[in-house]
């Protein structure tokens, strides 16, 4: 990295909460900085921009590291990386000591201060607090000097050693802000601490970075943080709640003692004894291991169920008051309701809780819109529509759920208020509403089912909708087929595909593929559906050739068209596909950026992996790389998603992930025109019927699916293993007893901790 020293002449921008600064500097002419890019400056002013610890002040003195970044949107800049104080001229030292950090300082004091003592004025007060006692001020104020200087420099000191640990700036503002107090120490000692502290440091990274700072290969810190480790990877991968006790011995034994003995009977017994009495584990009576969050939200969700089941609903949702309103309905809309979806609209009404399950064509959508209104009509209310809240678990799904009910929908994290600190609105914080409808609650988890439940008042109605038959939630559970199977909650199961979906051929096909059969027509072409046969080694190539011939029609590549995979790896896996896509439909030019396994470039389709709240992004959004700005050593990308355009920087790009091919499980709550779902026998051990329902049920008016034949029989006629979880009972012993016992521990689960 470049260095470059110099003294601050302006603060054009500092912002407070995240520590970014734009500072001007100016620079010696005879800095070597300088005369490297002379050319690029053209003078000795440089704009530098950094992260501190502190508002930097005028006439400070910085030696920053970094690199020089001569295509900035705003000219040329100095990106540093990391920095250090040297102030030890009068200048320095008097813009610092009369800053608004030192009440009662001013600049006649602090050149008095610096004239009595000399340059290294600062470092010879925060040694010994008596070299102030020469200097007529009053004691509170050498007291006040004292205490603010050894803070300032704590911190700064602080600041740089985790700096050494290999962690950025950022993530070291983080962190101090988080442990005020011997910081470095604390995480020197357990790096491991990292993972809970900071937003996009996993187990690995930590683990790096301890074993680079001298813990021990099998050390109990190192084993503890890895049985945590492993319970919470092994829980995201199944989506199960818990682990058997055996199964978890076998395989952390197997996995850690590879090559040597790391893991020890005694070592793993004192690690979980550590995880329990911390509250990050918890054990039940049969030795079932849960990660303590999820415990606890299996918990909340039951206390939720059993409390809404028991109390009373309001005296106003009678049957005939909803009979008048089903009346209203049918004269305003014109339509004539079957009796399944009658049903489902007065259970909606009537109960405090009800589910309506049902695949595509059954009429969800309209008995959504039946109710909203219906509930408008019996309360009478002239804000009844406001406290409608209408949710969805993605921004697409949302999208959609608005479009078709012509009531405003959000997702669920938004409508909760998420952000990097957690949720808004909680057990704490009710949201202000009478009645929340959750479409496709089949993707909804155990973790955001809970947070949900807790923010909602004991008196608000609510209504689960989903597909039972889809792929569970990503994370782990299996809600809405715990609350269907406990047989406590009315559900209205619709099983009839109305007139309006008859004519679709993609609709017929995904009923007949969860009732478990392939159609005798499956290799007709029909005008929305068609199945071609292709040999394994050419079906990534063909793919190719359809989404030529789609653009051709007109179709967008990335609103419109979408290969749906079932795995990364392989010759016809999401990863090979999306390379091979991309050199035909954007092939290179401009500027680009190279990493191990993939390549961006302008115009690129893209996916977003993980939640960002600070960025209005979720896991699963997509959209398309609008530009790339390439400095030094670092890049600038800007991608336009639903909600606007959104920047990224070099370290925050393994959020993205390139989504012209993308799997079915991201694909879940979104709608393409043209789906493109192959079959190979390389997808045998992950094709399953739910797997491959939801994939078809992904097209709304092109299903192009192309392979063998044999490998979607396969498919079809497999059942996936049913996840682990103790909702069920948990639901009947809430029901038949007190409330179940809830005491959160302060971090959460999610699928995308563990990624680097």
């Amino acid at each position: 990295m470049d260095k470059l020293k110099g003294k601050i002449e302006r603060v054009t921008y500092y912002n407070e909460e995240t520590g970014y600064g734009v500072v001007k500097v100016s620079v010696d002419y005879n800095d070597e900085t300088l005369k490297k890019y002379i050319n690029t400056f053209f003078s000795n002013i440089i704009s530098v921009t950094c992260l501190y610890d502190r508002m930097p002040l005028v006439d400070e003195e910085y030696e920053y590291f970094g690199s020089v970044d001569a295509l900035g949107k705003w000219g040329p800049q100095f990106k540093a990386e990391s920095f250090e104080r040297k102030n030890a001229s009068l200048s320095g030292v008097v813009a610092y000591l009369s800053s608004d950090m030192f009440v009662g300082v001013g600049e006649k004091i602090a050149k008095k201060i610096y004239n009595a003592l000399g340059s290294n004025c600062l470092d010879l007060i925060i040694e010994d607090r008596s070299a102030l006692d020469g200097i007529k001020i009053s004691e509170a104020l050498k007291d006040n000097i004292y205490n603010i200087l050894k803070e300032n420099k704590e911190k700064e000191k602080e600041i740089l050693g985790l700096l050494s640990l290999g962690l950025t700036m950022k993530m070291a503002l983080r962190i101090t802000g988080a442990i005020p107090k011997d910081a470095y120490k604390k995480i020197k000692q357990n790096p491991y601490m990292l993972i809970d502290l900071v937003e996009g440091i996993g187990f690995i990274r930590a683990d790096n970075i301890a074993l680079n700072n001298g813990i021990k290969p099998d050390s109990l810190i190192r084993i503890t943080a890895y049985i945590n480790y492993y319970l919470r990877e092994y829980l995201n991968r199944t989506g199960d709640t818990y682990i058997q006790e055996a199964r978890l011995i076998d395989e952390l034994f197997a996995t850690l003692n590879k090559t040597s003995d790391l893991i020890t009977k005694e070592t793993y017994e004192k690690g979980l004894k550590n995880l329990v009495k911390d509250k990050k584990i918890y054990i039940d009576s049969e030795r079932n291991i849960f990660a303590y969050s999820l415990h606890n939200y299996e918990n909340i969700i039951a206390n939720f169920i059993s409390d809404l089941l028991k109390k009373e609903s309001k005296k106003c949702f009678n049957d005939k008051n909803i009979d008048v309103a089903m009346s209203k309905l049918k004269t305003s809309f014109n339509i004539e309701y079957s009796e399944k979806q009658e049903d489902a609209i007065k259970s909606a009404l009537k109960e405090n809780i009800s589910i309506i399950t049902g695949g595509p064509g059954t009429g969800k959508t309209t008995i959504i819109k039946g109710i909203i209104e219906g509930y408008i009509a019996i309360t009478k209310k002239d804000l009844a529509r406001e406290r409608i809240l209408l949710l969805a678990p993605t921004g697409r799904a949302a999208k959609r759920l608005t479009e078709v009910t012509h009531h405003p929908a959000q997702t669920i994290h938004k409508a909760l208020g998420y952000s990097t600190f957690g949720f808004s609105y909680d057990a704490n914080n009710k949201l202000e509403c009478e009645m929340v409808i959750v479409d496709e609650f089949s993707m909804v988890d155990t973790s955001l089912a809970s947070h949900l439940f807790s923010a909602l008042d004991e008196n608000t109605k609510v209504v689960l909708v989903g597909d039972v038959n889809q792929l569970p939630s990503i994370g782990p559970g299996e809600v809405l087929a715990n609350l269907i199977e406990s047989k406590e909650i009315t559900t209205t199961i619709l099983d009839k595909i109305h007139r309006q979906a008859r004519d679709s051929s993609i609709i017929s096909f995904a009923h007949s593929i969860n009732q478990g059969f392939i159609p005798d027509d499956i290799l007709e072409k029909k005008k929305d559906r068609t199945f071609n046969i292709i040999y394994h080694e050419y079906i990534a190539n063909n793919i190719v050739s359809i989404i030529k011939k789609a653009l051709e029609k007109g179709l967008d590549i990335v609103r419109d068209i979408q290969v749906l995979i079932p795995i990364y790896r392989g010759k016809n896996g999401i990863d090979s596909v999306n390379k091979l896509v991309q050199e035909v439909v954007n092939p290179k030019h401009g500027i680009e950026i190279n990493r191990q396994d993939y390549t961006f470039r302008e115009g690129d389709k893209v996916i977003q992996l993980v939640n960002r709240s600070d960025k209005g992004v979720m896991n699963g959004d997509i959209g398309y790389i609008k530009s790339i700005e390439k400095f030094d050593t670092s890049y600038k990308v800007k991608v336009s998603f639903d909600i606007g355009d959104v920047e990224y920087e070099s370290d925050e790009l393994t959020d993205l992930k390139l989504a012209y091919a993308i799997s079915i499980h991201k694909s879940q709550g979104s709608e393409f025109s043209c789906a493109i779902v192959p079959f190979s026998q390389e997808y045998r051990y992950m094709l399953r019927r739910k797997l491959i329902y939801t994939a078809v049920t992904r097209a709304k008016d092109y299903l192009i699916m192309l392979g063998s034949i044999e490998a979607l029989s396969i498919g079809v006629e497999g059942i996936e293993e049913r996840r682990k979880t103790k909702l069920l009972e948990k639901i009947k012993q809430a029901l038949s007893c007190e409330k179940l016992e809830i005491t959160l521990d302060d971090s959460d689960i999610s699928p995308f901790d563990f990624m680097e």
